[in-house]
């Protein structure tokens, strides 16, 4: 569920290991012979705002039960009938990517289990292995669902991306259908398997699942485009784009970072159109009031202050009862031995658990209160500053100072312990902040294309600046996100070319991701030009 900031050393886990199994063989030495001993109950955590954040649901056991607590946050208000979730699942069936499931996922829905069989979402390589009479290679098909997505084509040059979309008409019907609701919620549960998993267990194969929709959606208005279909291919546009903007109200980043890649697709393909058909003054008018009642992108900052926490609080809870361990959270392998069991055992037992918690809480509070910040600028240096403290305890966590610490009772303990789980589970928001950046800047762009192309409209011209489109085809134009200077911004014979400098904040003279050299500028270029073809 979390995007970590890295991963636990299994030679540090296993160096803690003989440490602390070291120690607890050193008091039994000291101890009268062993005698059998009564099962040791979990440590006490206090349910408290300071602590635990949620103080309800609980669990039979007196824990939280956070997968209740984020879902109940999550669908406050939420119906099954204004739930886009509701129908983009009975678009892509019971088994996004395979596994069916649970019927407690669909319980969450508010619906009834949904068949195995039916007429739903088929990707393009499942609907190939379907297909016995169709002799070609993956790579050639994937290539040309590729080139169906960047530029118009007609049915005889892609006939099989033509046949593909034609036999999912029905199931992308019920996806355009499902984000003209205005809220998105999707149970976050765990497998049938492993039932009481945790919160970083989650099954989320819709997310997957939604971009091969998107990926659909811009072949397909792609070739409504060529076919000369331009109203079929903007509102094809616009589904995607409310679809991305939908996703990321999801409670994880992961559905943030996938709902800001889809609205990233769609303002592509939107600039391909505006290139393509050059509307009046009128369709620009239309089309601009369709973006404008778009969703609200969600913010970054909720995802941190529940999702995320929730998933921390979560693991630090399993811990505290023995249901989870350093390895689990880690990802790494192990053989589960004697001495990793007497190691954690030992840690469970000498942690403060409370103090554990609050101090999570303070990291949790700072990062969510920073990406709260309104000014770009103002967050991203406050995110760096964070991310600089955040690799301070990293590299105090899997240091030769933690391991000495472990000898220093239990408030140093508790403080290593808290470190190194600091360390493992909160989110890397820097990346987050760069996706959140990229995609708004992104935006700016299409805001700035639709006055450029007003001003064509009416000038049969560009204008020489920027500035000129204020206030009459803009508000305000936008400077630079990255570096708060106005964008770079140049007339062609033909067209024009803007670009920010992007997240290294380096102007590297409009020189973007597809170039050669690559940069790191976010390039607008118009007519948008036609992708090179791989040599």
């Amino acid at each position: 569920m979390t995007i970590t900031s890295g991963r636990f050393s299994l030679g540090f886990a296993a160096i803690i290991g003989v440490v602390l199994s070291s120690w607890c063989l050193a008091q039994n030495d000291k101890a009268e012979p062993a005698k059998p001993k009564a099962a040791v109950p979990p440590p006490k955590i206090t349910i408290s705002k300071e602590t635990t954040r949620f103080t309800e649901p609980l669990r039979p056991d007196g824990f939280v039960d956070y997968f209740e607590a984020v879902n109940r946050h999550f669908s406050k208000d939420v119906t099954a009938e204004n739930n886009v979730c509701v129908l983009l699942y009975q678009a892509m069936g019971p088994r996004p990517e395979g596994t069916r499931m649970p019927d407690r996922f669909f319980k969450g829905l508010g619906i009834e289990p949904l068949p195995d069989e039916g007429k739903y979402f088929q990707t393009l390589g499942k609907w190939i292995e379907g297909r016995p009479d169709v002799k070609v290679d993956a790579n050639a098909v994937y290539d040309m669902q590729s080139k169906s997505g960047e530029r118009p084509w007609k049915s005889d040059e892609f006939p099989l991306i033509a046949a593909w979309l034609k036999d999912n008409e029905a199931a992308l019907q019920t996806v355009a259908a499902a984000t003209e609701r205005p809220r998105y919620y999707s149970p976050l549960v765990t497998s049938d398997a492993k039932p009481d998993g945790s919160l970083i267990e989650v099954l989320l194969p819709g997310i997957q699942k939604s971009r091969e929709l998107a990926r659909a959606f811009t072949s397909r208005a792609m070739w409504e485009l060529a076919e000369g279909s331009q109203v079929d291919a903007w509102r094809d546009l616009m589904t995607m784009h409310r679809l991305g903007r939908l996703i990321g109200q999801g409670p994880t980043l992961i559905e943030y970072l996938v709902g800001v890649a889809i609205e990233s697709i769609a303002i592509n393909a939107e600039l391909r159109f505006l290139s393509e058909t050059k509307p009046s003054a009128k369709m620009l008018a239309l089309y601009r009031k369709q973006l404008d009642r778009l969703p609200s992108r969600a913010l970054v900052a909720d995802k941190i202050d529940v999702g995320e926490r929730s998933c921390f609080l979560d693991c630090a809870h399993r811990m505290a009862r023995g249901q989870m361990g350093l390895k689990e959270i880690a990802g790494v392998g192990g053989d589960n031995s004697l001495i990793e069991k007497l190691a954690e055992g030992a840690m469970f037992q000498t942690v403060d658990w409370d103090e554990l918690l609050k101090s999570a809480n303070k990291w949790y509070d700072r990062i969510a209160d920073v990406s709260r910040k309104p000014d770009y600028l103002e967050r991203s240096a406050a995110i760096k500053k964070f991310d600089q403290d955040l690799k301070e305890v990293v590299a105090k966590s899997r240091g030769p100072g933690a391991l000495l610490a472990l000898f220093g009772g239990k408030p140093a303990i508790t403080q290593t312990m808290s470190d190194v789980l600091i360390s493992l589970l909160l989110p890397a928001v820097t990346n987050v902040l760069s996706a959140e950046g990229r995609v708004t800047v992104r935006m700016q762009s299409l805001d700035l294309v639709f006055a450029l192309a007003a001003w064509r409209s009416e000038h049969d011209s560009y204008p020489e600046s920027l500035d000129s489109l204020a206030p009459k085809y803009l508000a305000k134009v936008p400077n630079d996100l990255f570096n708060g200077q106005p964008l770079k911004y140049e007339r062609a014979a033909d067209g024009y070319r803007f670009y920010s400098v992007g997240q290294n904040e380096k102007d590297e003279e409009g020189r973007s991701f597809d170039d050669n050299p690559r940069g790191d500028d976010l390039v607008v270029r118009m007519p948008v030009p036609v992708a090179k073809e791989a040599k």
